[in-house]
């Protein structure tokens, strides 16, 4: 991952994060999180938090639950901190493939959400991460995965990204014990670049 180019541009990321609107981002899911949002004491994994967007609506939809965030932008991390300093969140800076300080202090969450993370990692390091994420996911909980689709060479170099192959992650997470229940169409960029389009792909333990 370039982080570089996120510590400095971190203010104007997270303004533009934190603008977005959780139930837009995630229509195309969300009927697979109410179910979960009415459990009580609900864990919930952030992996790619940002400035804490995601997490923040979480715990605004279920006051008992259990919300882990992990950034591991410095910059972006602390401005997330700052963004949800009122409530119960737990931040880390930490990383995958391996989340090592989230597996010292956690056993297990009912949902773990990676957004773009995927983007950032060789195949190799993939394969470990969802080898990580599994030996965290609850028998019955959800990985909800959103990957980044980019047709722009110099916007992919400038943030260190790469294009991931749908067909090869199912590959993976098969490997990995994990079982795709869900592989959304690619649906636009929040933000208007016609160059990056996303796709949402969700997961249970097998």
């Amino acid at each position: 991952m370039t982080a570089q180019y996120y510590e400095q541009n971190a203010l104007k990321l997270a303004q533009i994060y934190q603008t977005d609107c959780f139930e837009s981002l995630h229509a195309n899911w969300l009927t697979h999180l109410k179910p979960y949002l009415v459990k009580e004491h609900l864990s919930f994994l952030d992996i790619g938090a940002g400035a804490g967007r995601d997490a923040k609506f979480i715990v605004e939809q279920n006051r008992s639950a259990e919300v882990v965030a992990v950034e591991p932008v410095s910059s972006i991390n602390r401005l997330g901190q700052a963004y949800t300093r009122e409530l119960p969140i737990i931040w880390f800076r930490d990383e995958l493939p391996r989340l090592v300080k989230v597996k010292k202090q956690y056993d297990t969450f009912d949902i773990i959400l990676v957004s773009g993370v995927f983007n950032y990692l060789d195949s190799h390091a993939c394969i470990q991460a969802l080898l990580t994420i599994r030996q965290l996911l609850k028998p019955q909980g959800l990985l909800v995965i959103k990957l980044r689709h980019c047709t722009d060479e110099q916007h992919l170099e400038l943030r260190g990204l790469t294009n991931f192959d749908t067909e090869v992650l199912v590959t993976m997470a098969q490997s990995a014990d994990l079982s795709l229940e869900l592989i959304t169409d690619k649906e636009q960029d929040a933000q208007g670049r016609a160059h990056t389009t996303w796709q949402t792909m969700l997961f249970k333990p097998i």
